[in-house]
């Protein structure tokens, strides 16, 4: 029997399998747009990558390298340019740095300008302090991050910004434009990374424990490629020009080898009309299979889906000045455009904001690490929101308090405002997020923790279980969630509302009210930590009572939690304000003078004039005219004068008093 032949032990990553990985997030920016964005190339020398069809409208200007400065200008000034892209080197000196900075920054897709420059090299990944608007990062640097991400060589367990640690990688390339950038990213992600060009070696480390913020570089005096290479598990190299070539034997085995040298090999001219036919030298020999685990041949196309995602970012920065709104806030990334097509005008009509919305839709996720305990009880949060809830169970590289992009992409995509996330680590064991979404974006979040030994699931609790789809009765127990001072436990009672309050009912039948949640809290402990967070859920039984009101019984169902409240983040002022505005017209206008009381009673209030009873009209009487004691006053005068001046007569049988002179 003929022996089999041995199975490779290199496999070869094509771009275009990493690209389609990048393609969803790309497409989703598309849809939402008026029209294609414009980007604009500028070539003054003879690179062929700039021929290409990048796969969107692209515009190429072949220009003399005397007049590209202006030409620069005028695109800055062209609103229908979203993006600029100039082929280097042009002059090899410093006019070339000059030029880089020339280009607006709201038109920098490459990220070469000043302030994108220095916040890559200083490790500042975003523009705003909320962390909501990423920097724009040079895109054959990023291509191969996005490249490294693929392959898994990431290490997505620990934290981001860290998840190179551990690793050393070998540049052969120090240009300004790829080789230098791509190493100072490497370095600040983590990684011990060895620059290689023909004056030497230089290192970029965070160093020792990657305690430092951003990567140092030190010379390496008297190294070369034989010193680093072996000690090197990811090899990247970039040399332009056929002469070199890598010296595979080098390699230490199973590393990783990605090559993005886009030099043309000499061919037929009639092959040069048309450079899809046109083939690349590439710095490894086909002896790199022998030694290395994966080879990547070739990035041109994770770089054009990079260029094409710098592109929409730079166009919604651009857009939102127009708007003259705030171009770092969450909630204006992308701007509001005219739809295209009716496909794209039913999605934008889904998305803009109701006068009265939806019930609020709850997506459930898992990240990469989820306990079985927290998998259970996210399942029966899931029975309990049935059927206003979405669970996935695929696993999902996410940290919410360090990107939130994953999460803002899945609630976007599933218009859900509201999501669970169950993770479980060593430092945060139990985990479950909760996070409010408003207009696509987070709006705050909260992360308890499940004490083990008290939880109980809904399956450990015999006896009847409530129907799918009821409005539950809501109650908080405890003086922590009534402080009149914002703390995590009124951001706690704000998103557990909202989480399982359900739908807006006119009116509710008291045979619907048969699920009761109860969330309570005692005090803080005295060594200053934080008081558990009980949850409870009962079942409210009615039952004759002989009289017209039945008798109320309650049976806990399930699941039974305690929480210990970790990390919080909440809203930002503006972002909360709007997030509260109502459409008008929604509030029923005021009765002036009519209320409702806490019982449902109407309460009419009339308001009467000022009242002078000294107007008041009544009977014309002396003594409604006097007071009592002027009135007694007067008649004793009057007796008194009637004793000491009169005389009394007696004529006919009748008294007669005469008056005294």
């Amino acid at each position: 029997m003929a022996a089999q032949n041995p199975p490779a032990s290199c496999k070869v990553v094509l771009a275009g399998s990493i690209a389609k990985s990048l393609q969803l997030e790309v497409s989703e920016g598309l849809s939402v747009l008026n029209r294609q964005p414009l980007l604009v190339g500028f070539l003054a020398n003879q690179d062929p990558a700039a021929r290409l069809h990048y796969g969107f409208k692209y515009a190429l200007r072949e220009v003399d390298r005397e007049e590209l400065e202006g030409h620069i200008l005028a695109a800055n000034e062209d609103e229908t340019v979203d993006g600029i892209i100039v082929y280097y080197p042009i002059f090899n000196s410093r006019q070339d740095q000059y030029l880089q900075q020339l280009i607006d920054g709201g038109k920098d897709v490459e990220g070469l300008s000043h302030r994108y420059v220095f916040n890559m090299y200083q490790n500042i990944r975003f523009l705003d302090e909320q962390k909501m608007q990423k920097s724009i990062l040079p895109c054959t640097p990023l291509a191969i991050i996005k490249v490294l991400e693929y392959l898994k060589v990431y290490n997505t367990i620990l934290p981001y910004g860290n998840r190179l640690f551990g690793h050393s990688i070998t540049i052969v390339n120090r240009s300004e434009v790829v080789g230098r950038p791509l190493a100072a990213l490497l370095a600040n992600d983590g990684a011990c990374v060895y620059s290689v060009d023909v004056t030497g070696v230089q290192q970029f480390t965070r160093g020792e424990g990657i305690k430092k913020t951003r990567h140092d570089v030190v010379e390496k005096e008297g190294w070369g490629l034989e010193d680093c290479v072996p000690l090197s598990d990811v090899v990247i190299s970039g040399v332009p020009g056929e002469a070199f070539q890598f010296p595979a034997h080098l390699l230490k085995e199973g590393a990783v080898c990605i090559n993005f040298s886009t030099e043309k090999k000499t061919c037929p001219p009639k092959l040069l009309e048309n450079l899809a036919l046109t083939r690349f030298s590439q710095n490894f020999g086909p002896e790199v299979k022998e030694r290395a685990s994966i080879y990547v041949p070739a990035i041109g196309k994770v770089t054009i889906i990079v260029l094409l995602r710098n592109l929409l970012i730079a166009r919604a920065i651009v857009s939102n000045k127009l708007t003259k709104q705030n171009a770092n806030s969450p909630y204006n990334q992308m701007a509001r455009e005219k739809p295209k097509n009716a496909r794209s005008k039913r999605e934008l009509a889904k998305r803009e904001p109701l006068a009265h919305e939806n019930t609020k839709l709850v997506l459930l996720l898992r990240g990469t690490t989820c306990s079985s305990l927290v998998q259970d009880l996210i399942s029966d949060i899931n029975a309990l929101k049935r059927p206003f809830s979405i669970r996935f169970t695929k696993k999902n590289d996410i940290h919410p308090f360090e990107d939130t992009s994953s999460l803002e992409f899945f609630s976007q995509k599933n218009d859900a405002s509201l999501l669970l996330f169950g993770s479980h680590s060593k430092k945060r064991p139990h985990c479950m997020t909760w996070i409010r979404c408003f207009g696509g974006q987070v709006l705050d979040m909260l992360e308890l923790y499940v004490i083990k030994d008290t939880a109980r699931t809904l399956a450990q609790f015999k006896g009847e279980k409530c129907k799918v789809g009821l409005k539950p009765l809501l109650s908080f127990s405890g003086t922590q969630f009534e402080s009149p001072i914002s703390n995590q436990y009124t951001l706690a009672k704000s998103i557990l509302t909202d989480f399982f309050r359900g739908g807006e009912s006119a009116s509710v039948d008291v045979e619907g009210l048969q699920l009761m949640i109860n969330f309570a809290a005692g005090e803080d402990a005295h060594d200053g930590s934080s008081a558990t967070l009980h949850m409870r859920c009962w079942r409210i039984i009615t039952k004759r009572s002989g009289q017209k009101v039945p008798r109320i019984e309650v049976e806990e169902m399930g699941p039974r939690i305690d929480f210990s409240i970790g990390r919080t983040r909440e809203a930002e002022a503006s972002a909360w304000k709007e997030s509260m505005k109502k459409a008008k017209g929604v509030e029923a206008k005021p009765k002036k003078n009519v209320e409702t009381d806490i019982v449902g009673d109407k309460i009419g209030r009339i308001h009467l004039g000022k009242q002078d009873l000294s107007e008041l009209q009544t009977r014309k009487m002396k003594g409604l005219k006097r007071d009592r004691e002027g009135e007694m006053d007067e008649g004793v005068d009057d007796i008194s004068r009637a004793n000491e001046g009169d005389a009394d007569t007696v004529e006919g049988g009748e008294v007669k008093r005469q008056r005294v002179a």
